[in-house]
């Protein structure tokens, strides 16, 4: 795997407002290095974790102002999915305007696809289009390069590159500095389960990929001997309890048993990055979410933090998580409008 890094990381996030100013008037570097990514290493880097934006036209604009802040503020950005509302047409033309805007960002942005953007196309407010049939556009669209959105790009490895899962490439990961990240494509409607007679294909085909992409990860985190793991993907698992759904299946089932055996035995930091977090629709604010709420063979797992996006949250709502080399904690949220809960008792 190589290890990118877009460019220099910005000046550590502790200096005086001045020192910032300067760094952001510096030019960006073309190239990517394993000096560079050394770089982040030692002096640490930040990134940008957004989702469910824009919901619709209006929110573009806000959107737009939003990127541009990442090109002084962070390093590379994840958008956890949902890049059009609910009932916007899931067309061509909605693809190509969200891709462009995306595609704007000045740093690297790396997206994992949600259920707005395929697996709820079938909605007659959606354009009733079948949804593999976008999913498989969207692949297209979006992830086809090996490399991410953005004006700076970051070189990816995708799932699609091994013979067995080749219709995968929204699966991807990358290192950056000292940390490995890790994409699934795991949507928010019951991981688009469908209870109706017959064959689940979809679902069971892509739940055996993301299945064997996470345990790829981990053996990846582990060679590297990466500080930590970030896990971004647009469902809400519902790690508290069983999620079921007609004749008691739990659509998110695997993918929390495997995490949680997995970060388990992994020695560093994990973090798992998921939408469909608080919405005012559940009581909640539009604020994310953060706790520990994994566990395995009944023990809270102390290295696993989970960050939520709200499933509807403000246009311009992101989250900045700072990675910082003497921080054993390895990543610290300087979240905008973030809620946070104190860690879960052993």
């Amino acid at each position: 795997m190589t290890t990118p890094a877009p460019r220099p990381p910005s000046w550590p996030r502790l200096l005086l407002a001045a020192a910032l100013a300067c760094a952001a008037m510096a030019p960006a570097a073309a190239a990517t290095t394993n000096a560079e990514s050394g770089y982040a290493a030692r002096q640490g880097f930040a990134f940008a974790l957004l989702g469910g934006v824009p919901a619709h036209d209006g929110d573009e604009a806000a959107v737009a102002q939003m990127l541009a802040q990442f090109g002084t503020e962070t390093d590379l950005a994840i958008h956890t999915g949902n890049i059009k509302g609910r009932d916007e047409r899931c067309d061509d033309k909605t693809y190509a305007r969200r891709h462009a805007l995306l595609n704007g960002s000045p740093v690297p942005l790396v997206l994992a696809p949600g259920e707005n953007d395929w697996a709820e196309c079938d909605r007659p407010a959606a354009g009733q289009f079948g949804p593999v049939e976008r999913l498989n556009r969207l692949r297209e669209l979006f992830f086809d390069p090996d490399d991410s959105l953005g004006m700076l790009k970051l070189d990816l490895q995708r799932q699609s590159e091994t013979a067995r899962f080749r219709g995968y490439p929204e699966n991807a990961r990358w290192e950056y500095g000292d940390v490995l990240f890790v994409t699934l494509n795991v949507p928010g409607n019951q991981n688009n389960y469908r209870t109706g007679a017959g064959r689940n294909g979809e679902y069971e085909e892509r739940v055996q990929a993301d299945a064997s992409w996470l345990r790829q990860a981990f053996a990846a985190a582990t060679r590297l001997k990466a500080r930590g793991l970030v896990l971004a993907f647009s469902a809400d698992p519902h790690f508290e309890g069983r999620h079921t759904v007609a004749g008691g299946v739990d659509p998110y089932a695997a993918l929390k048993t495997d995490l949680a055996r997995l970060a388990a035995k992994y020695a560093g930091q994990v973090l798992v990055v998921h939408g469909g977090g608080p919405s005012p629709e559940r009581g909640r604010s539009r604020h994310a979410l953060a706790d520990h709420p994994l566990k395995f063979n009944g023990k809270t797992l102390q290295n696993v933090a989970r960050v939520a996006m709200p499933a509807v949250p403000e246009p311009a709502h992101w989250i900045k998580v700072n990675v910082e080399p003497g921080n054993r904690d390895v990543f610290r949220l300087e979240g905008i409008n973030t809620v946070l809960r104190p860690p879960q008792p052993r």
